[in-house]
This record gives C-alpha cells, structure tokens and sequence, in this order.
C-alpha cells in the first residue's frame, strides 16, 4: 500500500495520534533543545527591537551607539548559541516529525533554512560591521575589525544583512510560527507541545 493511500486509511498513524490523543513524550524535544528555541526565538525578537531602536535615535547621539552595541551583542550571542544548538542536534537528533512525506519534507526543509538563516544574519552583520571599517561590541568587549575598510564587501554584507537574509528569517519564522498554529489548532495534534 502507498504512504498516501496508508495516511488516508490510518490518519491517525500518520499525525502520530493513537485514538485522537496528543504526541507520546517520547516525541518531545528535550529540555535543552527547548532552552537552545525559545532563547533563539527571545534574543532574535531582541535583535529586531534593539535595531529599531538604533534606527530611531538621532545619528551620532550616544544612545544610537548604544543601541547598536545591543544589537550587536544579541546578534553575536545568537551566533554562538546557533552553532552549539547545531552541535547538540548532531548528537541528540530531533523526534519524529509526523504527518505526509510531504508535510515531513516541508518541516525538515523550513528548519534547515531557520537554521541557516540564523547563522547568517548575524555572520552578515559582523561582516558589515568590520567592511565599514568598525569594530563589533559582544556586551562591552570590543573586537577590532578582521577585514578593514572593504566596500565591495560592505556593499554585499550590506545587502544580506539588510536585505535577503533578514526577509528571509523573517518569512521563515511567520511560516514556522503559521504552521505550528495550523497543527495546533486546525489538525489539534499536538506538535506544538513538542517544544513546550
């Protein structure tokens, strides 16, 4: 029998309900997988406020370098917590994710690219950062800039950072957000507990 044709005749089986009932604990990430998502998710929403923030204050004025000295530091500390994240997932590997080949293909996708595009808007902003000529801020320690002044590369980072990657996570966390309310409340099967 084709996967298709066994959902359809067990759709209990494939949304991994036994009798309508919510995901077994063992589908359950574990408790430092959700520490590593949910800091993620907090320091990211960060990133945004603290670059608004820095938007919103007057060019050259004390607190716009401050705001951008937070903005910095969250997007490092994202960096860092990003790469041991995907460390730790290299060696306790995710549960199952129920549902279609189709639907498992789509979620294993769209964290694949939640996990690139976490790693390179911060790799983007430090780029653009140090091709302007600046120094990175991590929480009061300076780090001099690697690269110098380099407007080919200003321009590029400048781009990503500000561009493709930054739209690009955030398309990404509303579909991921999107779909985790369609399992929560259209299928009610239980995968957003997974995380909780």
């Amino acid at each position: 029998m084709s996967s298709g044709i066994a959902v359809l005749a067990n759709p209990a089986k494939a949304t991994g309900l036994d009798g309508g009932g919510p995901h077994s604990s063992q589908d359950r990430y574990n408790a430092t997988a959700r520490l590593f998502h949910w800091t993620i998710a907090l320091l990211m929403a960060g990133m945004y406020v603290t670059d608004w923030a820095r938007g919103a204050a007057e060019r050259g004025s004390p607190g716009r370098v401050w705001w951008l000295s937070a903005h910095e530091s969250l997007g490092l500390l994202v960096l860092v917590l990003t790469i041991a994240r995907l460390s730790w997932r290299l060696t306790h590997p995710a549960p199952p994710i129920h549902g279609t080949p189709l639907v498992r293909r789509v979620a294993e996708a769209g964290h694949a690219l939640l996990y690139l595009a976490t790693l390179g808007l911060p790799l983007a902003g430090i780029g653009r950062a140090m091709s302007g000529g600046g120094d990175v801020v991590f929480f009061g320690l300076v780090i001099p800039s690697l690269t110098g002044r380099n407007d080919t590369l200003a321009a590029l980072t400048s781009f990503l950072h500000g561009g493709l990657v930054m739209n690009l996570l955030l398309a990404l966390i509303a579909g991921h957000v999107l779909a985790a309310m369609w399992h929560q409340f259209l299928l009610k099967d239980g995968t957003l507990r997974r995380m909780l």
